[in-house]
């Protein structure tokens, strides 16, 4: 270790007479600051709501036979499709988004979920075309796409295919006991899950619902969503319950001071250091040191080559001390830099020379 010299020479150890009061710096358990984080140990969900497009049906004509289907030929080249769906919480609102090129020219008309394709005046019946729609209550969004193609001289094919995500979250809902809540969306790929409302801490990876730093305690409204990149989506509001543990952060401090040697003229004292401390600034009180008031201060840094005897620790030499007196040295936590560091907790050890 190395050790501290103080104003006075440094003398030559001489053998222990007594060994006097002292005291641990900063105590043996060194106390903590409040808790500054948390660490999650489980996410619990209850009261689902969800809003999704669960499913999309069509009707040729109104009403009409259901898609997919294989009907006559129409007799003009305006035609009606009827629409449906499943799972919306709100109001359904029906909107034409895309046509094939051949419609060019036709106009797309909505009353509800009824839509109307009229042909301008020069159409001819169609061999085949393709019509998509969209349908969204605001916040969960489905799309459909009929097609119609010629099957032989007097008869259509009518096929229908949709895009849709869904959440579905795994059962028990709220009785996990593994820390998370998975949304399991559906289709798995291709999906983009987003999170709302949540606490911090709380995060959405892949429709996995987990907690890391969020304040322990219960949630409303948290929002989960899964669109892709057409933007079909689908959106749950939840509530969770974040449980957790404070995580303690130590404040920086010294501790096991201790006289090892004292006589009527000097002493030799050691401690050590907690974690993140690497010097202590040594301040000593007493008779011929702060006369004045002020107490002599010096440094002393952690030394790798430390003696086997001082683990983790260092010792300080001090001599040309008064015989006969009490001195207080006060042991302030530094960092590599010599820096009191923030926050630290100070030591004291306590020792008295012989006469």
């Amino acid at each position: 270790m190395r050790r501290r010299m103080s104003r006075a020479r440094l003398a030559a150890t001489t053998a222990v007479v007594a060994l006097l009061a002292a005291f641990g710096a900063a105590g043996t358990v060194p106390a903590t600051a409040a808790p500054l984080a948390w660490s999650d140990t489980a996410v619990v969900a209850s009261h689902l709501v969800q809003d999704q497009v669960d499913g999309i049906t069509a009707e040729w004509g109104n009403p009409g036979p259901a898609i997919p289907d294989v009907v006559p030929t129409p007799t003009g080249p305006s035609f009606t499709l009827s629409f449906s769906e499943t799972g919306l919480l709100g109001t359904a609102v029906w909107s034409e988004v895309a046509s094939s090129a051949n419609l060019a020219g036709y106009t797309f008309v909505f009353a509800g979920n009824v839509l109307t394709v009229t042909a301008p005046s020069s159409a001819t019946p169609l061999a085949s075309a393709s019509v998509t729609v969209k349908v969204t209550d605001g916040h969960a969004v489905g799309f459909a796409t009929v097609n119609e193609a010629a099957n032989g001289s007097s008869q259509i094919s009518l096929t229908l295919s949709d895009d849709l995500v869904q959440l579905n979250p795994a059962s028990p809902f709220n009785n996990n006991t593994g820390g998370t809540v998975d949304f399991a969306p559906v289709p798995s790929a291709g999906v983009t899950t987003a999170l709302g409302n949540a606490p911090a801490g709380v995060g959405l990876v892949g429709g996995v619902l987990s907690g890391t730093t969020a304040i322990p305690g219960l949630y409303k409204e948290v929002a989960v969503s899964a669109s892709d990149a057409a933007g079909a989506r689908a959106a749950d509001t939840v509530e969770i319950l974040v449980e957790g543990l404070p995580v303690f952060t130590p404040r920086p401090h010294t501790f096991g001071g201790h006289v090892i040697s004292v006589s009527n003229n000097d002493a030799l004292i050691g401690w050590n250091y907690g974690p993140g401390v690497h010097c202590a600034l040594t301040r000593t009180f007493g008779y011929g040191f702060s006369d004045s008031g002020s107490p002599h201060s010096g440094f002393t840094c952690y030394n790798p080559l430390k003696s086997q005897d001082q683990p983790d620790g260092d010792v300080g030499y001090w001599t040309g001390l008064a015989a006969g007196h009490g001195y207080d040295i006060q042991i302030i936590p530094a960092g590599t830099n010599r820096q009191p560091l923030p926050d630290a907790q100070t030591g004291w050890i306590y020792i008295h020379t012989t006469k």
